[in-house]
């Protein structure tokens, strides 16, 4: 059976600018759950996730999906509600999106973000991985989530957009699983005036992370004013999450 586990991978093994890596098959990244077979739910099951991060907002939660099964916590904390929403407007015969507006929605994640304020207390706990987190491709506002996770633990920003990128990879599915959750009447047409929003491009994250450099300076001084992130807490995260080889 097709595995309907969408835009999923570990999203450590990669180097640091310190030459040590990010410690694999503790950090995860996936997309909606709401199609899952069962094989999908029960590999889930199978990687002891200790804290699940969920991104969507409440009218993106359609169904049942057993999220509680699949991790110690859940954590439903949407990381676009506070911007005025994510979802479609039913008011309107379609969602038009362009680039602009995907640049001009990235920029604004990173700054005041609850969600992304509860994933770094998080990681400060003990027992904080295995760990998950999602939305509904698992591209814009997980792509984002992962970028600060891997930029705090000293990724290259080449690095970082590198794993971003992959996103194109699951682009087939993605799709699928917009056509799926078509509402109001919707056809399936409708979704090429959104395809920009069904995309990751190099300018996202990029404008995402020349803000946070236009308004700090520095990832550094980024993560302290943000999340209370102080370079001994940091330190700490380093030391707990990555490994030499």
């Amino acid at each position: 059976m097709k595995s309907e586990l969408i835009n999923f991978r570990d999203f450590g093994g990669y180097p640091t600018q310190d030459g040590r890596f990010i410690k694999e098959s503790i950090f995860f990244r996936c997309g909606s759950y709401r199609d899952l077979t069962e094989e999908d739910r029960d590999y889930i099951r199978s990687l002891n996730i200790q804290n699940l991060c969920d991104y969507r907002e409440a009218s993106e939660l359609d169904r049942d999906e057993l999220r509680e099964t699949f991790a110690k916590k859940v954590y439903t904390i949407s990381a676009s509600e506070h911007l005025g929403g994510f979802e479609d407007d039913k008011n309107l015969p379609y969602t038009a999106l362009s680039s602009e507006d995907m640049e001009i929605f990235y920029t604004k994640l990173v700054f005041d973000n609850p969600a992304y304020i509860n994933v770094f207390q998080i990681l400060q706990e003990d027992n904080s991985v295995p760990y998950l987190h999602n939305c509904t491709a698992g591209k814009d506002r997980t792509g984002v989530g992962t970028a600060l996770i891997q930029l705090a633990l000293g990724m290259s920003e080449e690095d970082v957009l590198f794993d971003f990128l992959k996103s194109i990879q699951a682009f087939d599915a993605i799709v699928e699983n917009e056509v799926r959750r078509l509402k109001y009447g919707r056809s399936i047409e409708t979704l090429y005036h959104k395809m920009p929003g069904l995309i990751v491009k190099p300018s996202y994250l990029n404008a995402a992370l020349d803000t946070i450099k236009a308004k700090h300076g520095t990832y550094d001084a980024y993560f302290e004013a943000e999340y209370g992130l102080t370079a001994d807490k940091i330190a700490v995260l380093r030391d707990r999450f990555t490994e030499t080889r």
